[in-house]
């Protein structure tokens, strides 16, 4: 499904405030809603008359249950729409790490179909890209791997502005602790999934550590899952950090690329010469 298609219908939705929660999903699921919801009222009807008011208090619960789920999916939906553009002039929020084309944008774009299992509860499920194989959410599943972008990447850039200033200063340090700052962005939520995985002052980190370590990646030393996103998690890896921190380092001594690059020119010539 594309973007402009998902783009499109989000900015035109078909619903407004006052739509009922059981009426914005297609109208297929609106009509499995409407008949087990009326099931449930009849069943209540049914147990109050035999004046069993037990009884009819447990349907009349699962109808409430009911709707507080389908009110729940209904703002679900309404966020959706405006951090995947149509409610900020244009502007995708959700981060790169976020996969919506999987289930979101097919289920929000009413291509998807509700169901219930045993419990009463919403089963919500979409065709998977294979064509073939479904893919299945609860309603408290949906928002779970959602990473909406904030204001990191700005704080970032203003850093490493910050350190372009002052790079102009001769013989003076910069005025705050790189690696204490960096840290601080990368620890704050969900921050570090955006800054593995989304265009951060117009580069990636996964393409730059791709490059910089082909040598690694063709011999095994960097294995694939060395690679998987999750694994530049900041709790147990260093990788991000040092490739942010250096990010600003550099800027604020343009002289250090020079510098890594003597290095490793020194370290591959070491390597040659006790190869001969």
């Amino acid at each position: 499904m594309s973007d402009k298609e998902a783009r499109k219908y989000f900015e035109n939705m078909p619903y407004g405030d006052d739509a009922k929660s059981s009426e914005i999903h297609g109208k297929e699921s609106q009509q499995v809603i409407n008949q087990m919801v009326s099931g449930l009222v009849k069943k209540y009807d049914e147990y109050m008359a035999a004046g069993d008011k037990d009884t009819a208090g447990s349907y009349s619960g699962a109808v409430k249950s009911i709707a507080k789920s389908l009110d729940n999916l209904k703002e679900i939906k309404k966020q959706f729409a405006t951090f995947y553009g149509g409610g900020t002039g244009g502007k995708k929020l959700f981060s790169n790490w976020t996969n919506t084309q999987q289930f979101d944008v097919p289920f929000f774009l009413e291509k998807g179909r509700i169901s219930f299992d045993k419990e009463l509860q919403p089963v919500l499920s979409v065709t998977a890209p294979d064509g073939k194989n479904e893919v299945t959410k609860r309603v408290s599943d949906i928002t779970q791997d959602w990473v909406i972008r904030g204001t990191e990447e700005a704080d970032y850039m203003k850093m490493q502005q910050d350190a372009v200033k002052q790079s102009n200063t001769m013989g003076q340090a910069l005025d705050f602790d790189v690696d204490w700052a960096v840290d601080n962005i990368l620890s704050n939520q969900d921050a570090w999934k955006s800054f593995a995985s989304d265009k951060i002052g117009g580069r990636y980190f996964l393409q730059d550590y791709v490059m910089e370590n082909q040598d690694k990646i063709q011999s095994g030393e960097i294995s694939d899952e060395m690679l998987h996103p999750t694994s530049f998690d900041p709790a147990f890896d260093t990788r991000l950090h040092k490739y942010y921190s250096d990010r600003i380092r550099k800027a604020f001594n343009p002289n250090l690329v020079r510098e890594n690059l003597d290095k490793e020119a020194k370290k591959l010539m070491k390597r040659l010469d006790e190869k001969a």
